[in-house]
């Protein structure tokens, strides 16, 4: 057969190649849709793999079992079918036709210089989406794959029929700080991110940095720009009681707050104790008791409301203060700890009884339990040693990405949901809508 001569074939470039697939990526629904409006500041004539592919490759990756750091996630992507890579929108080899991920080296350098803040904020907005709207397949297992229960979904069923919710709860999320401990900014400091969970749904709402020299308070005002939380609840820790952020939340978003009080604000503690002093009968018509039992142990959660206006607390929008009293023991009821912990809210009695701040408080530390917990453990977060750049602040947010689009799906064990995805990878394909 006649070989046409070498100056006729047109081989194009790497360039060329990653012009066309990413004119092709920005056409495709689903997850790389949204990962195709972050901005990559490389020169195109020197890009072999898009962005959408690398961070499309680092969901995949972080998805799997074993997918906890930038070496074991390249391995995973050399090791994955043709078709998924395809789908992902890796370079595909001119002369053998082959998809080929980019390299673990290429990962650290091109992660390294993408907007951490940018990357989260995509992210949340692909889960914030219903995935009934996505287009592109529907997410899900693929027919044939159905999977297996979850012992802790059995368990939150059992608990959501032994304690009902009270009536007239409202959207809650929580706002809380998390350290990685393994990392490190180029000064040496430690990476600190802040981020706003929905409570309701076990998903990551938004995520932001925390700079160098400065603390979580001033960065809430960025963290919560552009998100409607009218009529919210937002909780937090007391850290965040302070006079600016109640401002904020109440005058400037038109949601409701539910803050704790410590020693790091003495007047409004000591007003909080004189307000909420005295007998139960005295509080007979605001108290509210629940006992929970699971987990080899028993709590007794008591709470007390009084009106702010009781006392001259002084905060912006406070309506409400409240003392919880903790008793917690084992299986055989005999008590071993107490804890007392006072707060305040902007939610006026009509709107949130004892039984309503209860829940809202409780539920707050559904940040630490189902979202930093589940990335220190499940993920190695804190083990994690990657220092360059932005690169951990964007293993976090894909890492977010991942445990939204598990719990999205029903699964209350990220380890189990891990597992189910990792052992066939096309199924992944459909948990991102691809």
């Amino acid at each position: 057969m006649p070989v046409a001569p070498s100056s006729l074939i047109h081989t194009p470039g790497e360039g060329e190649i990653a012009k066309d697939t990413r004119s092709r990526v920005r056409h495709r629904p689903g997850l790389l849709a949204r990962f195709s409006s972050i901005e990559d500041n490389r020169c195109a004539s020197k890009v072999r793999h898009t962005l959408e592919a690398i961070l499309g490759v680092m969901a995949f990756g972080s998805a799997t079992v074993g997918g906890n750091s930038i070496t074991a996630i390249s391995h995973w992507a050399h090791e994955a079918p043709q078709d998924v890579l395809a789908a992902l929108g890796c370079w595909r080899d001119p002369l053998t036709g082959r998809c080929l991920p980019p390299s673990e080296r290429t990962l650290r350098r091109v992660l390294a210089d993408v907007d951490g803040n940018e990357v989260d904020r995509h992210a949340a907005a692909y889960l914030a989406e219903s995935p009934d709207d996505r287009e592109g397949q529907p997410a899900g297992d693929p027919p044939g794959s159905p999977m297996p229960r979850e012992r802790e979904a059995r368990r939150a069923a059992r608990r959501q029929r032994r304690q009902l919710m009270p009536e007239g709860l409202l959207p809650s999320a929580a706002f809380d700080g998390k350290v990685l401990r393994g990392a490190r900014l180029p000064g040496g400091g430690q990476v600190r991110l802040l981020s706003l969970f929905d409570t309701t749904g076990g998903t990551v709402v938004a995520q932001r940095q925390i700079g160098a020299k400065s603390t979580e308070v001033p960065e809430l005002a960025p963290l919560l720009t552009g998100l409607d939380l009218a009529g919210m609840v937002l909780t937090g820790d007391a850290l965040h009681t302070v006079r600016e952020s109640a401002r904020h939340l109440t005058g400037d978003h038109r949601a409701h707050y539910v803050l704790l009080l410590k020693d790091n604000q003495p007047a409004l503690l000591a007003a909080a104790i004189r307000a909420l002093s005295g007998t139960d009968t005295d509080f007979a018509t605001r108290t509210h008791t629940m006992t929970d039992r699971g987990h080899g142990r028993t709590e007794t959660r008591t709470i007390r409301t009084a009106p702010a206006v009781a006392v001259d607390v002084g905060f912006p929008g406070a309506a409400q203060l409240f003392r919880i009293l903790r008793y917690r023991g084992g299986l055989d009821g005999v008590r071993i700890s107490k804890e007392v912990v006072f707060g305040l809210t902007s939610l006026p009695a009509d709107l949130a009884g004892p039984e309503h701040l209860n829940h809202y408080v409780r539920s707050h530390w559904g940040v630490e339990n189902r979202e930093h917990y589940v990335r220190d453990v499940t993920f190695g977060e804190d083990a994690g040693q990657v220092r360059t750049g932005q690169l951990p602040h964007v293993m976090a947010a894909i890492r977010n990405l991942v445990i939204g689009a598990f719990r999205q799906q029903g699964h209350s064990n990220i380890a189990h949901a891990r597992r189910h995805y990792g052992y066939a990878p096309h199924r992944l394909l459909t948990l991102f809508s691809l």
